[in-house]
């Protein structure tokens, strides 16, 4: 990712890798439907919904081998988090080094964004949209079919 101090190709960034990791999310989600039926009013849930859901089928599953799964997972809500807060923030011209982003939540106060802070951002997320939905896959089918012929 060629870091160019361009704020906006930057959010751009942000915003594509954050899409594959929520479809990774989903790619865990369906994979997790083998033991636990999902509705279609539970795939239309917002991603951190969906996580939380995921973390929940793999707990009962009562595997040690998912344990990693469970951490990234739970790393990966708290960086989405960080892209909601700048996608859906209003980031507004400042100095020339860093700009103002402007929370859409109330008493969130304002703080200086810069373009190195998203391209770290989409590079976290780049990395997770591959490790999502690969991570433990082998261990989540072993745990799966343990759990259906229990």
């Amino acid at each position: 990712m060629n870091r160019d101090n361009d704020i906006v190709r930057a959010l751009g960034f942000v915003a594509l890798y954050a899409a594959y990791v929520e479809e990774g999310v989903d790619v865990v989600m369906e994979r997790l439907g083998l033991v636990k039926k999902i509705t279609d009013k539970e795939r239309k849930w917002p991603i951190s919904r969906k996580i939380n859901w995921c973390i929940d089928v793999i707990e009962a599953l009562k595997n040690s081998e998912l344990a990693q799964l469970v951490s990234l997972l739970s790393e990966t809500k708290r960086i989405l988090e960080e892209r909601n807060e700048v996608i859906h923030g209003r980031i507004y011209a400042g100095n020339e080094r860093s700009d103002n982003l402007k929370s859409g939540r109330p008493g969130v106060p304002e703080r200086e964004v810069t373009a190195d802070e998203l391209y770290d951002l989409a590079e976290e997320l780049f990395k997770l949209q591959a490790a999502v939905p690969n991570i433990n896959m082998f261990a989540t089918m072993r745990a799966i079919a343990e759990n259906n012929s229990a």
